[in-house]
């Protein structure tokens, strides 16, 4: 019987015991606490028992993320780097066609057939006319293709026909307008330079004039140079102060 008292007194005495610590503990908690952490022991205790925190691992080149992990995404928009340039990846874009209704079809070529006159010169020197019929392609002005073609020369097998053109080599055709049947034709200073005098200056205008009279709506050709009436032409004093015909010559 003693036995069994002694032993049931012991065990309450470590009960009351262990509950008197536990009292004493809670009641001077925050003083532990304060003298832990100024003893840095509990710094200790927490890096012991805190678990590791994963590790991201970010590459540049091949944007690899570790599997479940997710990138906070910045709220602010970086602009400092420039964006990656993103290869392997096609994309197929439908374009739509710009339809511009100020711009209107490019007008379909025409066709003509063109009388040009050239020259011929005999043995005995005199000067004639030789008409060469051309096809001439054309838009909205078949005079102007014609008289180009005009001041473009002769072919290889008209000039082994002896046939020849007068017009001075590097004369252009600046514009030509058409107005009361008078074809306003307007050339460069390069017509005025003629190597083979009076004549040959008179011939170069006949092939201008009897070229452009060709058309039914022309009955007559006012040179211009640069865009301004010239009475006469070089020092030959050929008159050119008003409209030229079939008949001036």
């Amino acid at each position: 019987m003693r036995k069994k008292k002694k032993s049931s007194i012991g065990c309450l005495f470590w009960i009351a015991l262990i509950l008197l610590l536990v009292v004493i503990f809670l009641l001077s908690r925050t003083r532990i606490d304060k003298v832990l952490e100024t003893t840095g022991f509990k710094e200790i205790i927490t890096k012991n028992e805190a678990p590791e925190e994963p590790v991201v691992v970010i590459k540049t080149a091949k944007k690899t993320i570790p599997e479940n992990e997710t990138l906070p995404l910045s709220k602010e928009p970086n602009t400092k780097e420039p964006a990656e340039k993103i290869t392997g990846i096609e994309t197929t874009v439908k374009t739509e066609p710009v339809i511009n209704e100020n711009t209107a079809p490019a007008p379909e070529k025409k066709s003509r057939k063109s009388v040009l006159y050239f020259i011929n010169v005999d043995d005995s020197g005199s000067i004639s006319l030789v008409p060469i019929t051309r096809i001439v392609y054309y838009r909205d002005s078949p005079l102007t293709k014609t008289m180009q073609s005009l001041l473009s020369g002769l072919s290889a097998s008209e000039l082994n026909r002896g046939i020849i053109s007068l017009i001075p080599e590097g004369t252009k055709l600046l514009g030509i307008s058409i107005k009361d049947s008078i074809a306003y034709i307007n050339f460069n200073e390069m017509l005025k330079f003629n190597s083979f005098g009076e004549e040959g200056l008179k011939a170069s205008l006949k092939q201008i004039v009897y070229t452009s009279t060709e058309f039914s709506t022309v009955k007559g050709v006012q040179l211009l140079i640069n865009g301004t009436i010239e009475k006469y032409l070089s020092t030959e004093g050929v008159f050119v102060g008003k409209p030229l015909t079939r008949a001036s010559f």
